[in-house]
This record gives structure tokens, sequence and C-alpha cells, in this order.
């Protein structure tokens, strides 16, 4: 769901609460990155796990890409 909103028709403390989120988001996906872990989301139907080379594969078979 990424619908984009107009900031200015926010509250200031939502549109605050909302940048604070979306930074601890992409803070949280550096670090998993910078540590070698995969990221997991959700895509087609179904759990994956996205590496910091932009490959992205289902969650299940992560043990089989680390080898």
């Amino acid at each position: 769901m990424n619908t984009l909103i107009d900031e200015k028709s926010l509250p200031p403390l939502v549109a605050k609460a909302r940048r604070a989120i979306q930074e601890a988001a992409q803070a949280a996906v550096e670090e998993h990155w910078r540590a070698g872990r995969p990221v997991y989301i959700w895509r087609d139907e179904q759990v994956m796990a996205l590496f910091g080379d932009g490959t992205c594969v289902p969650a299940a078979e992560v043990k089989k890409h680390e080898g």
C-alpha cells in the first residue's frame, strides 16, 4: 500500500509521526543489509526475503540462498 499522501493536508503531529516511522523503517532496513541479513516482506501472496543486492526469494528458500 504505497498511497501518496500530501503531508500538507495532514495535521502537523500526524505528518511528524509519519516521517518518523518512515525514517525508522529505512534505518532498520539499512541496518539489516549492513549486517548481511535480509528484510522480510510480503509479495505475491507469500513472505519473501529481500537481500541488499536486490534479490528476492521466498522465505522458505533463505537457507539455500545464503548457503
